[in-house]
């Protein structure tokens, strides 16, 4: 199993990397998604400039020796935020509905989605507990 530290910093790193390409080319990224309906760029802009500012909290906790059941919940929670917001576009057709837009669009909250399980998986294990709650 995946260390709770390498988890977070896997995260950290998915933040950071989507959110340099959110601020740096927003309107390439909004016409790549959709050709019909493109976001906004500040949409895309302030989105980045978030998961920029998320990425950096994920390091800061990833060094700390115990981190906190309430950050690892709200990193999760965020996660699984993401991955629902990410469908509900996809469903809905906006701002999400080319043909690879849905596709890497999909991808992506699969694998946010997947680390918020890590997270809480991983938390779990280095901290003895068992069962469904956290």
């Amino acid at each position: 199993m995946v260390t709770l530290q390498t988890v977070l910093r896997m995260n950290a790193s998915t933040c950071i990397g989507f959110g340099v390409l959110f601020t740096v080319i927003p309107d390439s990224l909004a016409r790549f998604l959709s050709a019909t309906s493109p976001a906004p760029s500040y949409v895309l802009l302030i989105l980045g400039l978030g998961l920029i500012a998320q990425g950096i909290h994920l390091i800061w906790t990833s060094f700390q020796i115990q981190p906190s059941k309430a950050l690892i919940l709200y990193f999760s929670m965020g996660d699984f935020i993401w991955t629902m917001a990410s469908v509900l576009l996809i469903l809905l057709g906006v701002w999400v509905n080319s043909p690879l837009g849905v596709l890497y669009t999909g991808l992506v909250a699969l694998i946010v989605g997947l680390l918020g399980v890590m997270q809480i998986r991983a938390y779990k294990k280095e901290h003895g507990l068992c069962g469904p709650s956290l």
